[in-house]
């Protein structure tokens, strides 16, 4: 399955024109294997355990990249917190805690909305959905630490 995954990753890497590195790698491995939606520092944070040598400014690029390449997706925000980054490319929508920041999948089975009265200049072609919760855990954090 790794060797299917790398192969996956390689080739949308370089029908964008760009090359597998090994810091690309690491950034989508850790990535896919978060259940969170980690920030770019965060990502940076776990990379560094395997390559003490990266940049965050590298971890930010191979983001961007994983993004485009559609390897990986970047969570929508409302607020002005920091971009995150999910393994999940289905359509799904997310909740935020307005205390901490931690973001949760939400299925889009979860939610009946739909779009209504909004006007006749355009026609929605997708939507996405956060919602603003408060921690189940009851964090009890300021927005500012995250």
């Amino acid at each position: 399955m790794i060797h299917k995954l790398d192969n996956a990753l390689q080739r949308s890497l370089h029908e964008r024109g760009r090359r597998m590195t090994r810091q690309r790698r690491a950034v989508h491995d850790a990535v896919l294997a978060s259940r969170d939606h980690p920030s770019a520092e965060e990502v940076f944070q776990r990379v560094r355990r395997k390559l003490p040598d990266v940049s965050l400014a590298t971890v930010y690029n191979s983001l961007e990249a994983l993004v485009e390449c559609g390897q990986i997706s970047k969570v929508p925000r409302s607020d002005q917190g920091p971009a995150r980054y999910s393994h999940r490319l289905d359509v799904h929508h997310h909740a935020r805690c307005v205390s901490c920041g931690k973001v949760w999948d939400v299925d889009e089975e979860s939610l009946d909305v739909q779009p209504r009265n909004i006007g006749v200049r355009f026609r929605p072609v997708a939507f996405k959905v956060e919602m603003l919760v408060e921690c189940p855990g009851n964090c009890g954090s300021r927005r500012s630490s995250r």
